[in-house]
């Protein structure tokens, strides 16, 4: 967590793609390691398909203003989720995309994001797992693994108050996967 003792985290994407549910999961999560949280949603009327964001303020004291107004972390899995709720990006905003379906956009650079992260998400999950359900489990390891804001196994618990049981397993799988895919990225040392 920033100075502040507050995060801000922003999801966009398309309808369909889970990012809601998966932000009520790390929230869900957050609460269990007794941080202060708000989650909030947009989605477009017609839901399944239309552009979505979440957002979620993690801290660990009083949260004054329940809205991100500063992200720290801004994932994009969509060029429309992109523009439409791209607004308010800093120089302290990581900038996550997803480059399978998606290029880094020219207004995004080291000027006006801290980095940019551009990661085969979606054509990761469907090559290494076979699915094109989670996603939004992916970007969680992602998110995750870069910033470690709570523990994995807390992160593992909530899923599962969430998940299916029989989509459990490919879940876990999929946390798991956007874990490694931060490692991976790590040791390649590629960022914008």
């Amino acid at each position: 967590m920033g100075n502040d003792n507050r995060f801000e985290l922003r999801m966009t994407g398309s309808g369909g793609q889970g990012l809601i549910l998966g932000s009520i999961i790390l929230a869900e999560a957050a609460i269990m390691e007794g941080k202060i949280v708000t989650q909030s949603q947009v989605y477009g009327a017609e839901a399944r398909g239309g552009t979505t964001k979440a957002e979620l303020v993690i801290s660990n004291k009083h949260i004054a203003y329940p809205k991100v107004t500063d992200p720290d972390m801004l994932a994009a899995m969509t060029n429309d989720g992109l523009k439409q709720y791209g607004g308010g990006i800093t120089r302290k905003t990581e900038v996550i995309i997803d480059s399978s379906v998606m290029s880094a956009p020219d207004f995004l650079d080291e000027e006006n994001c801290r980095s940019l992260l551009a990661l085969p998400i979606r054509s990761t999950l469907i090559s290494r797992l076979h699915s094109e359900l989670g996603l939004n489990i992916v970007l969680l390891g992602i998110v995750e693994g870069l910033t470690a804001i709570v523990g994995v196994e807390t992160l593992r618990k909530a899923i599962a108050m969430h998940v299916k049981k029989q989509f459990l397993d490919l879940n876990m799988k999929a946390l798991d996967l956007g874990m490694e895919m931060v490692e991976a990225q790590a040791k390649t040392g590629i960022r914008i």
